[in-house]
């Protein structure tokens, strides 16, 4: 072991030298070396750390992206369809190529994390991003749209587990998770709005590849971001953290306080046995053999899929089926995402207020997006559209914190050596819904009923959704502990 006064010049401008050494152990911020290698370790409180801070702030820039690239395709179809002459089953392709590179981050996160480190995981998905949005800014035949596409899918998947991870292991984790989550309802809500007036402008238009150009941009702003915010992130100190969350909350606590022993001294960093540690995070064959991982994960798939599957096809069905406008239904779909980033960014801090665990929070949370989704099924029956706009809002309002939830009370009910590996399987596999369901959709909309089953097939996914949060309270309720994270 190692002590560095030094370590974190940046962290907090009022500790330096000494001063370091005296509030190291109150802060939970040490250093120690492993595998050859100093890996510097942060206080998990952001009240403690100002390079925590730019760190969280560098995530939610980053999920707006993320928001603003999910719902371009959604708001874009339209004009996919009238630029290549396709139909909605080959439009929904764009969607199964997304897929394709969520899925693979799923069932890579654990190997791409232990190899690259989670610097690297969220360096390797904003450039992945970014590749895919330069591409298609040049006109590419749709053939090249689709491909590229899986590289979008890679980056988000690689993003969202990563982030969902690293940020779930923070104090404050349902507000923290919260506010991020509500970060890509932001990008989301700003999507269809902003592509409608750049592209429906009465003077000098925009085609619809500059509009990627615009995301490029902004990924290669966020490649340079994550190298700076996350450079400490280090394959090296991923193995070491994934492998000392094994212990318990209460032996890590004594273990960071144990520089203060009464006499004012301190020590350096927590003890550890890299012979004890070999064995205590769970490989990912373990991973995808675990009920409970694979239900959290098929949850989210639904949930999520449900979620980006509203966005996307909603504006096709009310121009399609409800004839309203192209610019009236993008509103709309903002007013959804709106809800939704408001859910997000609100609800995180209620919570523990109002409900006793996550568990029970999500179960009331599934319920009224159940409710809120089947109202939006009989309120577009009738002829009255001006009645979508709040129930599409308050649906978004409640359908918000079901995702950083449910990754808390993953967290509180798995056990610890799933933490790493586990919840990136779950966020990345729960993600590849946001492709899987708006394809079947797509599919379901070139059959006969076409999109009028559209809101029928949302309110059912949400009603499943809620049997589902059952079943997973029933079965693994009595797992869950609030000191686990």
């Amino acid at each position: 072991m190692v002590d560095n006064s030094n370590a974190y010049p940046d962290i907090d401008d009022s500790l330096s030298g000494s001063s370091l050494d005296a509030n190291k152990s109150l802060f939970g911020k040490y250093t120690t070396e492993f595998d050859n290698e100093i890996i510097y370790i942060d206080s998990s409180d952001w009240r403690d750390s100002n390079f925590l801070k730019f760190q969280i702030i560098s995530g939610y820039l980053v999920f707006i992206l993320f928001g603003l690239a999910e719902q371009t395709v959604g708001t874009l179809i339209p004009k996919f369809q009238e630029h290549y002459k396709i139909n909605d089953i080959q439009a929904s392709f764009v969607f199964l190529a997304s897929v394709a590179g969520y899925f693979i981050m799923a069932f890579l996160s654990d190997l791409s994390h232990t190899n690259l480190g989670v610097k690297g995981v969220l360096v390797m998905g904003t450039v992945s991003m970014t590749f895919a949005y330069l591409g298609i800014s040049t006109y590419p035949p749709f053939a090249a749209v689709v491909f590229l596409y899986i590289f979008h899918g890679v980056g988000l998947g690689s993003i969202d587990a990563s982030l969902g991870m690293w940020m779930g292991k923070l104090v404050d984790s349902n507000e923290v998770l919260g506010i991020l989550h509500g970060c890509y309802g932001i990008g989301c809500m700003i999507s269809p709005t902003l592509i409608t007036s750049l592209l429906e402008r009465k003077t000098h238009p925009w085609a619809w590849p500059q509009y990627y150009l615009v995301l490029s941009c902004l990924g290669a702003g966020c490649v340079i971001l994550m190298i700076v915010a996350f450079k400490n992130e280090t394959p090296k100190k991923y193995r070491y953290t994934s492998m000392t969350s094994s212990k318990s909350t209460s032996e890590v606590e004594l273990e960071d306080l144990s520089g203060d022993n009464g006499s004012g001294s301190t020590s350096s960093s927590p003890p550890v046995d890299d012979d004890s540690l070999e064995h205590s995070s769970a490989s990912f064959g373990e991973v995808v053999r675990s009920l409970q991982i694979w239900l959290f994960a098929l949850f989210l798939f639904t949930y999520v899929g449900n979620e980006v599957a509203f966005g996307s096809w909603s504006i096709s069905f009310l121009t399609r089926v409800k004839s309203l406008s192209y610019e009236e239904s993008s509103h709309l779909t903002s007013t959804f995402w709106a809800g939704l980033t408001a859910g997000r960014i609100i609800l995180g801090f209620v919570t523990l207020r109002v409900f006793n665990t996550e568990l029970t929070a999500n179960f009331a949370y599934t319920i009224l997006t159940f409710l809120g989704y089947f109202s939006f099924w009989l309120m577009s029956l009738g002829s009255n559209t001006s009645l979508l706009y709040p129930v599409a809002f308050f649906t978004g309002c409640f359908v918000g914190p079901i995702f950083p939830t449910t990754i808390i009370s993953s967290l509180k009910t798995l056990p610890a050596k799933y933490h790493t590996a586990g919840i990136g399987f779950i966020c990345a596999f729960g993600g590849g819904g946001g492709a899987v369901i708006p394809f079947l959709i797509g599919l379901v909309a070139e059959s006969p009923l076409g999109l009028d089953l559209f809101p029928v097939i949302i309110s059912m996914i949400a009603g499943l959704n809620s049997f589902m949060w059952v079943v997973l309270i029933k079965k693994y309720g009595s797992n869950y502990s609030a000191n686990k994270l």
